[in-house]
């Protein structure tokens, strides 16, 4: 049982990009350009309208399908559902969007999908929150969305914060002019072709499946490879002692991959699964995002949320 679980695993790392989720992969180069405009030309007024004029009601009113699947697990599905969770937050303590204080790390659009990677602070006294949002675009509405969320711990084990070093407090936040069409994290290399991003990732993640964790990020890491992940120290050093832990070892349990959902965007990869991890109860829902420069990875954000038992609609985390 075991050995099929690894198998499985390694198969999901090791599968090509057509066999992945993503509904777009096998269309003409130009067919998928002209998808991925026609959803940015969706995304980036739902975006700015939910997220720089806090209208959460006017962008899912004007944007969203009536009967959109929903895959956050407290939220029921539709406008409906959407409407009701939100109206029920307004009236717990900082549950007011107009209150929050908001960054935007960056913005992804690929194919009939969009993602965003933000951080939210409902007051002074909170901590924060990493989000990952994806929606899929269909006849120039949006009908579904998926998310993974994780608090912002107060330590790390690097120095470079789990968003891009900007607006990391409440009081940064509220003090950055936040905006959708200049993220945090800068705007994608669109002159770095899909492809190429999505082979340098393959490739990375074969290597370490397999097991050589130690030729991958000889490989793969740029030299000036920062980590955002919280758990995991900076540099390919870091990397090193966290992948050898998880894959590096034979004789040690290996986690079990679901399928990926990915949204590639210039010198950004994302990948969003559902993980089981040796002895825990239930999944993790997973997004890591990675950034490619000359050829090699040189950042790496992760975000991880426990999949509940229970979920307000029938439709999953992923």
């Amino acid at each position: 049982m075991l050995r099929r679980a690894i198998a499985a695993a390694l198969l999901g790392l090791m599968l090509p990009a057509n066999a992945l989720a993503q509904p777009d992969a096998t269309r003409g180069d130009a067919e998928m350009t002209a998808r991925t405009e026609a959803t940015r030309r969706v995304a980036m007024p739902f975006l700015h309208r939910m997220f720089i004029e806090n209208d959460v009601r006017g962008a899912y009113d004007g944007y969203a399908a009536p009967d959109f699947i929903q895959h956050n697990p407290r939220i029921a599905d539709g406008l409906a559902g959407h409407r009701a969770y939100f109206a029920a937050l307004a009236q717990q303590p900082g549950g007011r969007p107009q209150a929050w204080a908001h960054v935007t790390n960056m913005v992804l659009v690929d194919g009939d999908l969009f993602a965003l990677h933000h951080q939210v602070f409902r007051g002074p006294d909170d901590p924060g929150h990493v989000f990952v949002d994806i929606w899929r675009v269909a006849d120039g509405r949006i009908v579904e969305h998926w998310d993974v969320i994780q608090d912002i711990p107060a330590e790390m084990a690097n120095p470079n914060g789990m968003g891009c070093g900007v607006g990391d407090t409440y009081e940064t936040a509220r003090a950055r002019t936040d905006s959708i069409d200049a993220p945090a994290c800068g705007l994608p290399d669109r002159h770095i072709p899909r492809q190429a991003s999505l082979d340098i990732f393959e490739r990375y993640v074969a290597q370490v499946g397999a097991g050589d964790v130690r030729g991958a990020i000889d490989r793969w890491l740029h030299e000036s490879y920062r980590q955002h992940s919280p758990t995991i120290a900076d540099g390919s050093r870091g990397a090193l002692a966290y992948l050898m832990e998880e894959w590096g070892r034979a004789e040690t349990p290996k986690p079990v991959l679901g399928p990926a959902r990915m949204v590639i965007d210039g010198d950004f990869v994302l990948v969003h699964r559902l993980v089981t991890y040796p002895g825990a109860e239930g999944q993790s829902a997973n997004v890591d995002i990675f950034r490619m420069t000359d050829g090699k990875i040189s950042a790496h954000w992760d975000i991880k949320q426990p999949v509940p038992p229970t979920a307000a609609n029938a439709n999953g985390m992923w």
